[in-house]
């Protein structure tokens, strides 16, 4: 896009000046019309004029047709036109009478002639002239006919007129434009002003400075405005939760990377070999754990909302799940845990980023596997009810107090338990992340049986193309 094409000002003056133009070319094109008209009645007039004058000087004499021919009135009418006046007499029994006995004769349409005048445009002597007729019956004892007297006149003067008037009609309309062009380039300014001021106040704001704008502003832009708003309360949340989330994540990876680091010390100092390896083991303990940590923070960082959809593909999900809890089934083994999955048959279509939807099932598939004690039975399940994919991971453990179904989602909580002390407490905060990011939701309820705990989540079904 030109400078030209962002500029509002630009904009809206050509939208209006556009149609103006077009409007006062059509109009333009109605003055010339009404300007021939009103020349072509007012010369006319003064043709009828000089022809009814040479018919009041037709008489019959010695039984033929004679003319006197006024040319007082032709001078007349040559000096007021500044044109060349030609006249022509014809009687109904003999023809042509006097005058220029080459002039056009009117055009068949007008024939028969009556007693109304007749006007029509011919060329003459390769000029264009202005013809006038008009026909009288003469009746006398020796001559009883009808006659007819032509006038015609050279066209220049009435151009001339049609022209001054149209050039003058065109300067006022010109004159309108650029005064519409003006009055509106300034309007419009005045109209942005409060824009402008908007801009100056945003300008002088920290980058930090999330409030509201609280600007009079002109209503076509309040619902902008309004969507700045909503952006920077958003913008504010998101960068609240960040620092918050930076803040906790830096606490928690804080402790582990200490109590290596005592580890690494306190094993450098030792010269006991089995002591040594003691130290070892918690030293790879610790790293592993903060490993865990990290890999669990880059996938919640990529599970926030704002992560562009791009990379949406529609997958079968079941055969993704399916493929996930077979991959968790030698963990199972070593956790004495009976490891189960139960799905619809068919495929279940679903879109989103299969890497985040495998995450999701590892990170409840691990909670359930970390959480249950050995002998325990871990059921994964898929189906579809309703139009909607819903996922479930039961298990017959310890389960999780009903008090505590909504902090368990709550980022680095963990429960009270001794087996919480080598998690992260970020799996069932990337769980939901991970569900609200493909458009679904997590619940929690209790396992049958009162025993146990069940991880819902509900997915949108892929739109079929």
């Amino acid at each position: 896009m030109s400078w030209r094409d962002r500029s509002l000002r630009r904009r809206l003056l050509l939208w209006l000046l556009g149609p103006l133009a077009l409007v006062s070319a059509v109009m333009m094109i109605e003055v010339h019309t009404s300007a021939s008209k009103a020349a072509n009645e007012a010369y006319d007039r003064v043709l009828l004029g000089a022809a009814l004058a040479i018919t009041e000087r037709v008489l019959v004499r010695d039984g033929q047709l004679d003319v006197d021919i006024p040319y007082v009135a032709l001078e007349m009418l040559t000096n007021a036109a500044q044109d060349r006046v030609f006249y022509r007499v014809d009687d109904g029994s003999s023809g042509f009478v006097t005058g220029y006995d080459n002039l056009p004769l009117p055009p068949e349409r007008f024939l028969p002639l009556g007693d109304d005048p007749v006007f029509y445009d011919a060329v003459y002597n390769g000029e264009t002239v202005r013809i006038g007729v008009v026909s009288r019956f003469v009746t006398s004892p020796g001559l009883s006919t009808r006659y007819r007297v032509m006038v015609a006149e050279t066209v220049d003067a009435r151009g001339n007129l049609i022209a001054e008037l149209t050039a003058s009609a065109a300067l006022r309309q010109l004159a309108l434009i650029c005064i519409a062009g003006v009055i509106t380039w300034f309007g419009i300014g005045w109209g942005l002003r409060p824009l402008a001021r908007l801009q100056e106040a945003l300008n002088r704001r920290s980058p930090g400075d999330l409030r509201p704008i609280e600007h009079d502003v002109p209503y076509e832009v309040l619902h902008l405005v309004g969507a700045i708003n909503a952006l920077m309360t958003r913008l504010g949340d998101s960068i609240a939760a960040m620092q918050r989330f930076t803040s906790n994540a830096a606490h928690q990876l804080r402790t582990p990377l200490s109590a290596i680091m005592t580890q690494v010390e306190l094993a450098s100092r030792e010269d006991d070999p089995k002591k040594l390896n003691q130290r070892l083991t918690h030293v790879q303990d610790g790293t592993r754990q903060t490993a865990r940590l990290v890999s669990q923070l880059l996938t919640l960082a990529r599970a926030e909302p704002n992560e562009r959809m791009g990379d949406f593909l529609e997958l079968d999900f079941r055969q993704l799940c399916e493929a996930v809890t077979r991959n968790c089934v030698p963990r199972a083994l070593e956790k004495s845990t009976d490891l189960g999955f139960e799905a619809s048959e068919g495929e279940i279509n679903v879109r989103g980023m299969p890497a985040l939807l495998e995450e999701m099932l590892v990170n409840l598939i691990d909670n359930a596997l970390t959480y249950c004690p050995s002998g325990s039975h871990v059921t994964v399940r898929v189906a579809v009810r309703e139009g909607r994919v819903f996922l479930e991971v039961e298990d017959n453990g310890p389960g999780i107090p009903e008090k505590e179904y909504d902090r368990i989602f709550e980022r680095f909580y963990r429960l009270d338990r001794p087996q919480a002390e080598d998690g992260c407490g970020l799996g069932l905060a990337i769980v939901r992340e991970i569900a609200a990011r493909h458009g679904g939701a997590v619940r929690l309820r209790g396992a049958k049986g009162g025993k146990g705990l069940v991880v819902a989540i509900e997915l949108p079904l892929a739109e079929p193309v």
